[in-house]
């Protein structure tokens, strides 16, 4: 049977071998607890020290920042939210949270709870491009702003915001930054100290590290609350045994993604505009979205006019080919299109391919010539049902 071949890797990706190999003697051997005085609390103290330079490095971060091991992205949204929560609308009484429509759950989720201990959230519309540009930020600011919360990029329409900007204008004007890097580590060239965000939350499965693992960056000096208390582990910032083996596994997988920054940045990318071409040579009528603007290198948002894009991904997973249409924590796609000033009709088309660093020109190849003859197929079908939309 063939393989099948994995095209959602902003959702989730494969947990690289290196990662599943460090963490075993974790569950295995070197199993104490790092709090205990003893011997084999203590032996994990070096261990725990290397993973978090290999964090340190792959966020371009200096030690001198706070750092928290949380168990997902999510977690590490809410740590932040909450944390801003008690330290400035508690205490100066502003109380107003911004973040984007096209954010994902854990922000839009979070701003909601906030609102029902009286704080009010504010979301900014993308424009045509997809971005959240400083002057659309600047437009939604009060005197009453506590926080922006904002992706780096989006990982469905891969669009990059120019969050540096962003940032120096919270800066400048007295608000706390919370920036999602989840879908940019390990893809794109920065430097975390030069950013200027006050804390940095992301995912660990998005850069081949298991599930349930993530962390938040606290810019050194910024005040942050613990979200769960109970205990003095972490400094205090998150009570609970440290998931030792998580973390060593967090680790090896921050240093290959480190490593393999460039390949990604430049294979990956050739095998994400192999596809993108591969698919349009194949059914014309295909639209892409956001070429012309600064993305991630490895995913692609393609539209298949006249084709209801929930009988094409169940299509496609028939024929063991894996994208995404959002959902989970993303939201939907069509609803994210619709928001950037995309046709609804259109933009309910629309499905996300995204790569990694493991995806072979084989398997892109493959892909191409399944989606293109699918799509075709189900045009044939569907012309009666669904209206061709405009491209």
């Amino acid at each position: 049977m063939t393989r099948g071949i994995y095209l959602d890797n902003s959702t989730t990706t494969k947990p690289s071998e290196k990662a599943v190999s460090t963490m075993i003697p974790f569950l295995t051997e070197k199993w104490g607890h790092p709090s205990a005085p003893h011997q084999k609390g203590q032996e994990l103290f070096p261990h725990i020290s290397e993973s978090l330079e290999n964090i340190y490095a792959l966020l371009g971060a200096s030690s001198s920042a706070g750092f928290v091991f949380t168990s997902s992205g999510a977690e590490a949204i809410n740590h932040a939210l909450f944390s801003a929560y008690f330290d400035i609308t508690r205490s100066n009484g502003k109380n107003l949270f911004l973040t984007s429509e096209i954010d994902e759950a854990p922000a839009l989720m979070s701003l909601h709870r906030l609102e029902q201990l009286g704080c009010v959230s504010k979301l900014i519309k993308p424009n045509k491009n997809g971005m959240i540009t400083p002057e659309m930020v600047a437009e939604s600011i009060s005197p009453r702003t506590a926080m922006l919360c904002l992706s780096w990029a989006n990982g469905l329409t891969g669009v990059i915001n120019p969050v540096k900007e962003i940032a120096a204008l919270c800066t400048d004007r007295g608000i706390t930054f919370v920036l999602d890097a989840t879908h940019v580590l390990g893809k794109l060239f920065f430097n975390l100290d030069e950013i200027g965000a006050d804390f940095i939350a992301f995912n660990g499965e998005q850069f081949h590290a298991p599930q349930g693992t993530g962390g938040l960056y606290i810019k050194s000096g910024k005040a942050c609350s613990p979200f769960i208390v109970g205990g003095l582990e972490q400094a205090g910032k998150r009570a609970g045994s440290i998931n030792v083996p998580a973390l060593v596994a967090l680790g090896a997988a921050a240093k290959e993604a480190l490593e393999s920054r460039d390949y990604v940045c430049t294979e990956t990318a050739r095998l994400r505009r192999l596809l993108e071409q591969g698919i349009q040579d194949r059914f014309p009528e295909s639209k892409l979205f956001f070429q012309n603007q600064e993305r991630l290198p490895h995913c692609t948002t393609i539209a298949f006019p006249g084709i209801s894009n929930e009988a094409l991904l169940f299509a496609l997973n028939r024929k063991n080919v894996f994208a995404s249409i959002g959902g989970g924590s993303f939201q939907q796609i069509g609803l994210v299109l619709t928001a950037c000033g995309i046709a609804p009709q259109l933009a309910q088309t629309a499905i996300n391919f995204s790569l990694s660093r493991t995806t072979t020109e084989d398997e892109i190849d493959r892909a191409c010539e399944i989606i293109g003859e699918t799509a075709t197929r189900l045009r044939k079908a569907s012309t009666q049902l669904i209206p061709s939309a405009a491209p």
